[in-house]
């Protein structure tokens, strides 16, 4: 694999998060998960955003190779 094939894989691996984020902070889906247990949703959003955090961490921390 090339680097721009490698750094392209990158940037859709942190869009795809960055859309799941974006699914689990939106009005609908709180507004079920504050129905069943307010626990759950501050794990599942936390879960999502430290997954997206440890992605781009790693991201900006490493370059691509050969």
């Amino acid at each position: 694999m090339g680097k721009n094939t490698k750094l392209a894989i990158r940037y859709i691996l942190i869009i795809f998060v960055m859309f799941l984020c974006y699914k689990v902070t939106s009005a609908e889906y709180i507004l079920k998960l504050k129905d069943i247990d307010s626990t759950l949703l501050s794990v599942v959003t936390g879960a999502v955003f430290g997954g997206l955090t440890l992605i781009v961490k790693y991201h900006f921390e490493t370059k691509v190779s050969e």
